[in-house]
Protein backbone atom coordinates (compact mmCIF):
# COMPACT_ATOMS: atom_id res chain seq x y z
CA UNK A 1 0.00 0.00 0.00
CA UNK A 2 2.59 2.13 1.08
CA UNK A 3 4.73 1.66 -2.39
CA UNK A 4 0.89 2.21 -4.30
CA UNK A 5 1.14 5.77 -2.53
CA UNK A 6 4.42 6.83 -2.90
CA UNK A 7 4.09 6.10 -6.85
CA UNK A 8 0.37 8.27 -7.22
CA UNK A 9 2.13 10.94 -5.62
CA UNK A 10 5.42 10.57 -8.41
CA UNK A 11 2.72 10.51 -11.05
CA UNK A 12 0.83 13.54 -9.83
CA UNK A 13 4.30 15.65 -9.43
CA UNK A 14 5.27 14.79 -13.01
CA UNK A 15 2.17 15.78 -14.45
CA UNK A 16 1.91 18.86 -12.77
CA UNK A 17 5.85 19.12 -13.74
CA UNK A 18 4.76 18.66 -17.18
CA UNK A 19 2.68 21.56 -17.10
CA UNK A 20 4.63 23.92 -15.54
CA UNK A 21 7.69 24.05 -17.98
CA UNK A 22 5.04 25.95 -20.64
CA UNK A 23 6.99 28.96 -19.82
CA UNK A 24 10.46 29.84 -19.26
CA UNK A 25 10.09 33.41 -18.34
CA UNK A 26 9.21 32.90 -14.93
CA UNK A 27 10.80 31.96 -11.61
CA UNK A 28 11.34 29.04 -9.40
CA UNK A 29 12.11 29.04 -6.48
CA UNK A 30 13.41 26.40 -3.83
CA UNK A 31 13.20 27.31 -0.08
CA UNK A 32 14.90 25.35 2.99
CA UNK A 33 12.97 26.65 6.53
CA UNK A 34 13.35 25.29 10.01
CA UNK A 35 11.57 26.80 13.20
CA UNK A 36 10.33 26.15 16.26
CA UNK A 37 6.53 23.51 16.70
CA UNK A 38 4.48 23.43 19.91
CA UNK A 39 1.62 21.10 19.69
CA UNK A 40 -0.83 18.98 21.49
CA UNK A 41 -1.89 15.22 20.51
CA UNK A 42 -4.43 12.80 21.13
CA UNK A 43 -4.40 9.24 19.58
CA UNK A 44 -6.09 6.70 21.75
CA UNK A 45 -4.86 3.94 19.31
CA UNK A 46 -1.74 4.33 20.52
CA UNK A 47 -2.18 5.46 23.89
CA UNK A 48 -5.32 5.90 26.58
CA UNK A 49 -3.28 9.78 27.23
CA UNK A 50 -5.90 11.96 26.77
CA UNK A 51 -3.36 14.61 25.97
CA UNK A 52 0.55 14.76 24.96
CA UNK A 53 2.06 18.08 25.23
CA UNK A 54 5.34 18.06 22.73
CA UNK A 55 8.08 20.69 21.56
CA UNK A 56 10.79 20.22 18.77
CA UNK A 57 12.37 21.78 15.68
CA UNK A 58 10.34 21.54 12.03
CA UNK A 59 12.12 21.38 8.84
CA UNK A 60 10.74 22.16 5.81
CA UNK A 61 12.06 22.13 1.56
CA UNK A 62 9.89 23.76 -0.60
CA UNK A 63 9.91 24.07 -4.45
CA UNK A 64 7.35 26.36 -6.57
CA UNK A 65 6.86 27.68 -9.82
CA UNK A 66 4.80 30.29 -11.28
CA UNK A 67 3.35 29.06 -14.66
CA UNK A 68 2.50 31.14 -17.73
CA UNK A 69 -0.84 31.58 -17.13
CA UNK A 70 -0.54 32.90 -13.81
CA UNK A 71 -0.59 29.59 -11.77
CA UNK A 72 1.52 27.86 -9.16
CA UNK A 73 2.34 24.44 -8.57
CA UNK A 74 3.97 23.40 -5.53
CA UNK A 75 5.48 20.65 -3.69
CA UNK A 76 6.63 20.58 -0.20
CA UNK A 77 8.41 18.11 2.32
CA UNK A 78 8.46 18.75 6.03
CA UNK A 79 10.06 16.66 8.85
CA UNK A 80 9.08 17.00 12.62
CA UNK A 81 10.83 14.71 15.42
CA UNK A 82 9.94 15.49 19.25
CA UNK A 83 8.67 13.48 22.33
CA UNK A 84 5.01 13.43 23.28
CA UNK A 85 5.27 13.97 27.07
CA UNK A 86 2.45 13.73 29.76
CA UNK A 87 2.82 14.50 33.55
CA UNK A 88 -0.29 12.32 34.28
CA UNK A 89 1.28 8.82 33.41
CA UNK A 90 5.55 9.74 32.48
CA UNK A 91 6.20 6.17 31.93
CA UNK A 92 3.63 6.36 28.33
CA UNK A 93 5.91 9.08 27.36
CA UNK A 94 6.63 8.37 23.47
CA UNK A 95 9.15 9.44 20.72
CA UNK A 96 6.97 10.63 18.13
CA UNK A 97 8.05 11.81 14.12
CA UNK A 98 6.06 13.41 11.21
CA UNK A 99 7.01 13.50 7.97
CA UNK A 100 4.84 14.78 5.36
CA UNK A 101 4.40 15.72 1.63
CA UNK A 102 2.11 18.32 0.04
CA UNK A 103 0.84 19.00 -3.46
CA UNK A 104 -0.04 22.05 -4.47
CA UNK A 105 -1.75 23.88 -7.77
CA UNK A 106 -2.93 27.06 -7.68
CA UNK A 107 -4.97 29.61 -9.92
CA UNK A 108 -5.11 33.17 -9.91
CA UNK A 109 -8.61 34.67 -9.14
CA UNK A 110 -7.66 38.20 -8.84
CA UNK A 111 -5.26 40.64 -9.11
CA UNK A 112 -5.24 44.26 -8.64
CA UNK A 113 -3.73 47.32 -6.76
CA UNK A 114 -0.86 44.77 -5.96
CA UNK A 115 -3.25 42.62 -4.20
CA UNK A 116 -3.70 38.87 -5.68
CA UNK A 117 -5.70 35.85 -4.89
CA UNK A 118 -4.86 32.27 -5.61
CA UNK A 119 -7.81 29.49 -5.93
CA UNK A 120 -6.80 25.90 -6.41
CA UNK A 121 -6.39 21.99 -5.01
CA UNK A 122 -4.24 20.38 -2.70
CA UNK A 123 -3.02 16.81 -1.64
CA UNK A 124 -1.53 16.38 2.03
CA UNK A 125 0.24 13.00 3.01
CA UNK A 126 2.31 12.61 6.14
CA UNK A 127 3.18 9.47 8.04
CA UNK A 128 3.77 9.82 11.94
CA UNK A 129 5.41 7.24 13.57
CA UNK A 130 5.19 6.42 17.38
CA UNK A 131 8.32 4.92 19.21
CA UNK A 132 8.04 3.10 22.72
CA UNK A 133 10.86 0.54 23.79
CA UNK A 134 11.76 -0.64 20.01
CA UNK A 135 8.61 -0.81 19.20
CA UNK A 136 7.64 1.51 16.15
CA UNK A 137 3.59 1.63 14.93
CA UNK A 138 3.11 3.96 11.87
CA UNK A 139 -0.20 6.08 10.83
CA UNK A 140 -0.50 7.34 7.16
CA UNK A 141 -2.66 10.19 6.12
CA UNK A 142 -3.65 11.08 2.90
CA UNK A 143 -6.04 14.37 2.42
CA UNK A 144 -7.03 15.91 -0.42
CA UNK A 145 -8.75 19.64 0.15
CA UNK A 146 -9.43 23.26 -1.72
CA UNK A 147 -6.81 25.38 -1.32
CA UNK A 148 -5.83 29.78 -1.82
CA UNK A 149 -3.41 31.77 -1.07
CA UNK A 150 -3.39 36.09 -0.79
CA UNK A 151 -0.68 38.10 -1.16
CA UNK A 152 -0.04 41.56 -1.29
CA UNK A 153 3.13 43.24 -2.87
CA UNK A 154 4.01 45.91 -0.04
CA UNK A 155 7.03 46.95 -2.98
CA UNK A 156 9.54 45.39 -4.94
CA UNK A 157 11.35 43.82 -2.16
CA UNK A 158 8.82 42.82 0.32
CA UNK A 159 5.53 40.86 0.58
CA UNK A 160 2.50 39.67 2.76
CA UNK A 161 1.00 36.29 2.28
CA UNK A 162 -1.14 34.05 3.75
CA UNK A 163 -2.33 30.63 2.45
CA UNK A 164 -4.46 28.28 3.83
CA UNK A 165 -5.87 24.69 3.62
CA UNK A 166 -9.30 23.01 3.98
CA UNK A 167 -8.93 19.21 4.22
CA UNK A 168 -12.80 17.57 3.10
CA UNK A 169 -11.05 14.01 2.69
CA UNK A 170 -8.98 11.96 4.85
CA UNK A 171 -7.75 8.66 4.06
CA UNK A 172 -6.13 6.69 7.02
CA UNK A 173 -4.18 3.50 7.32
CA UNK A 174 -3.70 2.66 10.91
CA UNK A 175 -2.03 -0.57 12.62
CA UNK A 176 -4.95 -2.34 12.83
CA UNK A 177 -7.95 -0.64 10.20
CA UNK A 178 -7.94 1.65 7.60
CA UNK A 179 -11.36 4.38 6.41
CA UNK A 180 -11.78 7.41 4.57
CA UNK A 181 -13.56 10.42 5.85
CA UNK A 182 -14.83 13.62 5.06
CA UNK A 183 -16.15 16.86 7.00
CA UNK A 184 -18.98 14.45 8.86
CA UNK A 185 -16.45 13.19 11.27
CA UNK A 186 -13.24 15.02 10.03
CA UNK A 187 -11.99 18.23 10.48
CA UNK A 188 -8.68 20.29 9.79
CA UNK A 189 -7.22 23.32 8.65
CA UNK A 190 -3.57 23.84 7.52
CA UNK A 191 -3.00 27.82 7.61
CA UNK A 192 0.20 29.90 6.83
CA UNK A 193 0.62 33.78 7.02
CA UNK A 194 3.99 35.51 6.65
CA UNK A 195 6.57 38.13 5.24
CA UNK A 196 8.82 37.69 2.90
CA UNK A 197 12.01 39.69 1.92
CA UNK A 198 14.13 39.80 -0.92
CA UNK A 199 17.34 41.05 -1.06
CA UNK A 200 18.48 40.72 -4.82
CA UNK A 201 16.63 38.91 -7.91
CA UNK A 202 17.98 35.64 -6.76
CA UNK A 203 17.90 35.44 -2.92
CA UNK A 204 15.21 35.93 0.02
CA UNK A 205 14.02 35.58 3.08
CA UNK A 206 11.17 34.50 4.72
CA UNK A 207 9.35 34.86 8.05
CA UNK A 208 5.79 32.73 8.99
CA UNK A 209 3.40 31.31 11.36
CA UNK A 210 1.57 27.92 10.77
CA UNK A 211 -1.23 26.78 12.63
CA UNK A 212 -2.13 22.95 11.67
CA UNK A 213 -5.35 21.53 13.34
CA UNK A 214 -6.80 17.53 12.88
CA UNK A 215 -9.99 16.04 14.74
CA UNK A 216 -11.40 13.01 13.95
CA UNK A 217 -14.48 11.72 15.69
CA UNK A 218 -14.50 7.50 15.51
CA UNK A 219 -13.84 5.49 18.71
CA UNK A 220 -10.15 5.58 18.90
CA UNK A 221 -10.35 9.33 18.87
CA UNK A 222 -7.54 11.53 17.17
CA UNK A 223 -6.72 15.25 17.68
CA UNK A 224 -3.93 17.34 17.00
CA UNK A 225 -2.83 21.43 17.17
CA UNK A 226 0.54 22.39 15.95
CA UNK A 227 2.15 25.86 16.05
CA UNK A 228 4.59 26.88 14.07
CA UNK A 229 7.08 29.93 14.00
CA UNK A 230 9.66 29.52 10.99
CA UNK A 231 12.53 31.03 9.64
CA UNK A 232 13.45 30.39 5.91
CA UNK A 233 15.66 31.28 3.04
CA UNK A 234 15.08 30.68 -0.89
CA UNK A 235 17.21 31.16 -4.22
CA UNK A 236 15.22 32.08 -6.73
CA UNK A 237 16.21 31.16 -10.99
Amino acid sequence: MKIKLLLFLILIFSYYAGLSQVNTNKKNKFQFSTGFNSGAHKNLEISPVSRYNYNGLVSKLNYRRFTKKEKIFEVQLDYLKSELKTDLIPVLNLDYTKMGLSILFLQQIYNKNKFSIYLGLQSYSNVSTYSKSNNDRSIINQLFGVASQFSYQVNEKQTLFSKFMLPVVLFRITPSYSGIYSLGRYQSILWNIGYKYSFSDHFGLKLSYDFNYDRLQIPNAFREVQYQLNLGFNYKF
